[in-house]
């Protein structure tokens, strides 16, 4: 469970979270929704460590994430950004193996043993080929799968990833997702934010919906009027000009008030 209490963060005079306190129960995979610039990476990064909040506490199961140093938060906390680093010249395998980085210490490199297991990664996720290529060669939605390997590698409890899908076509978004939603099957969650609300419908058991720099719905697939719940959320995160609906057990968004 993670819970936020009475958080503050600004970027210098942007205030992005002003006293936010929420709490989020423990589900395979959460998804974070919301508009751009709404907070959703800004959440991510304090919960990573990569920001310092101005005040309040992040604590995982009653840790307060904000003094661990990083060895014990990286068994905790693993990241997917958004960006790839394209000026990274190295290869597949040694990047993979960087995951395991804060349990091996910056000097000692991966052994046998690392290579064998950052293979059999890359083989679950079918892209085994690119074990001895060079992390320069591969296009922007291939490396998508290396980072996701590297934050496999380093086997902590909650992998957070920002946008995973967003440089992908349509049908590798869904073998993404999937991917993403059998590792849970290890007992390991996802928290992931996501910009379609119909693919978070589809893979996610929990959400969390932000507008204007603040989280106004948390939501369960438990909750017995979720449901309904969830179509209000989208609607006012949408302010009414998509229409969202249910049709055969999938969500749909109907966008014909998008121009008027």
């Amino acid at each position: 469970m993670i819970e936020i209490k009475d958080l503050y963060f600004a970027y210098r005079n942007n205030v992005v979270f002003n006293g936010s306190s929420f709490t989020l129960e423990d589900h395979p995979v959460t998804a974070l929704l919301g508009q751009n610039g709404e907070g959703k990476t800004t959440f991510m990064k304090l919960l990573l460590g990569l920001l310092k909040p101005d005040k309040g506490e992040i604590l995982l199961d009653g840790l307060d994430l904000g003094k661990l140093n990083e060895e014990k938060r990286s068994k905790l906390l693993s990241y997917v950004p958004q960006e790839n680093d394209d000026s990274l010249i190295m290869g597949v395998s040694d990047f993979i193996c960087l995951g395991g980085i804060n349990r091996q210490g910056l000097l000692k490199g991966p052994d046998e043993n690392d290579r064998i297991r950052a293979k059999q990664i890359l083989t679950d996720l079918g892209a085994s080929s690119f074990f001895d290529r060079r992390l320069e060669t591969l296009s922007h939605g291939q490396r998508r799968l290396i980072y996701l390997a590297r934050a496999i590698f380093q086997d902590s409890r909650i992998m957070v990833l920002d946008e995973p899908v967003s440089s992908l076509d349509l049908i590798r978004q869904h073998d993404f997702l999937r991917l993403l939603k059998e590792y849970t099957n290890k007992g390991k969650r996802i928290l992931m934010s996501l910009h379609d609300p119909s693919l978070a419908y589809e893979y996610a058991d929990a959400f969390v919906f932000f507008k204007d720099h603040r989280p106004f719905a948390v939501l369960s697939k438990n909750d017995p009027s979720f449901k309904e719940r969830f179509l209000q959320a989208i609607s006012e995160l949408y302010d009414n000009r998509i229409r969202p609906e249910y049709i055969d057990g999938h969500l749909f968004l109907n966008c014909e008030q998008i121009n008027k």
